[in-house]
């Protein structure tokens, strides 16, 4: 069997962040976010595995996963951002006639995706949907079900009755490559995956699911992403390697090996890369530090960092942030008390 992972979208809602890095490659405890599903086909059997980009990223996600995993990578690539569906036919003549797994770029799961496979290919089923309960389903496609199939599905309704997501993991036959082309595009201009699901269910096609028990996450939000890093966080082991001085250490840190930490306080958990100074600062839990940051005089909680940050003199608490790499944050002393700012397209920045 073979694997898709859709990474072709722009992530316009966690700008300017992902002006210059693809969401599934924002660093989530220090590693790019796809790096856990591909983790998660590679457990469950899967090798071959075909990932949808854009004409712009293709290069950096080639960068990334080179040399890293035990599998197979195609790159291919989804000129236009028109949708799941779109993105699904780009891959037909890749996964051929076989049944497959896709899986979203920007979602994170902790699931026995082994077992949800071997039932999928044993059974009968031309699709099976992993389906999640969940408290607001207008933020998702939702499923209808009866008779232990899906009778029906619908993509963020306004009033939805069924409490139901269709969670970003998908089985499918080719069958799924007949639906893409037969439906139009949604109001948004795009061809929704929940309208193909919905064509194979009125052609009489056996759409089954599975309600999924264990952890799933649309990161799509900036909360989102703290919010999965302390999940991720949340599960690693204490390996401190790096030089340790002066300084109170707790809770599970993993320090890389040419990290140093100077006269400050840490809690974990949190994760420390490569080359990163701190000092005079102080950590809290569930924050990850890039490679070659630099940190003097702060105090930093539930956050993450990427890579080459200089965060300097910041008198109140950095919180429950992403500080986009290369970014500069510190303390200017003057004549009067201000805010000055340097700020890229589509910032978010809340002061007080």
């Amino acid at each position: 069997m073979k694997g898709l992972i859709l990474c072709g979208g722009k992530g316009t809602r966690l700008r300017p962040i992902t002006d210059s890095i693809p969401k599934p490659l924002i660093p989530i405890a220090n590693r790019p976010l796809i790096f856990y599903t591909i983790d998660l086909l590679i457990k469950s059997g899967i090798k071959e595995i075909g990932i949808i980009v854009n004409e712009k990223n293709k290069e950096l996600f080639e960068k990334s996963l080179n040399n890293k995993f035990d599998a197979n990578f195609h790159y291919i690539i989804q000129k236009e951002s028109k949708g799941i569906a779109h993105a699904l036919l780009q891959a037909e003549e890749f996964l051929d006639k076989e049944k497959f797994i896709m899986i979203l770029g920007d979602n994170s799961f902790q699931v026995d995706l082994e077992k949800t496979i071997d039932d999928f290919i044993t059974s009968k089923s031309n699709c099976k949907l992993l389906l999640k309960q969940v408290e607001n389903p207008e933020r998702f496609g939702v499923a209808y079900i009866g008779d232990d199939k899906i009778i029906n599905v619908e993509e963020k309704p306004k009033t939805s009755f069924s409490d139901l997501a269709i969670t970003g993991i998908y089985g499918f036959d080719h069958n799924i490559f007949n639906a893409c082309r037969e439906i139009k595009p949604s109001k948004r201009g795009e061809y929704e995956i929940t309208d193909a699901i919905r064509w194979m269910i009125q052609k009489g096609y056996y759409v089954k699911y599975e309600i999924l028990n264990g952890y799933w996450k649309d990161v799509g939000r900036h909360q989102d992403m703290v919010e999965e890093n302390i999940y991720r966080l949340s599960s690693m082991d204490e390996d401190i390697k790096g030089h340790v001085e002066n300084s109170s250490i707790s809770g599970r840190v993993i320090l890389d090996e040419s990290a140093v930490i100077y006269n400050s306080v840490v809690r974990g958990p949190i994760v420390v890369g490569a080359n990163t100074t701190i000092k005079n600062s102080y950590i809290g839990p569930y924050t990850s530090i890039g490679k070659r940051v630099n940190i003097d005089k702060a105090n930093i909680e539930a956050s993450i960092i990427l890579d080459s940050c200089y965060i300097s003199s910041v008198e109140t608490p950095i919180d429950s942030s992403i500080i986009g790499e290369g970014s500069i944050v510190s303390k200017e002393n003057g004549l009067k008390k201000v805010n000055r700012l340097v700020t890229g397209k589509n910032s978010r920045i809340y002061l007080k």
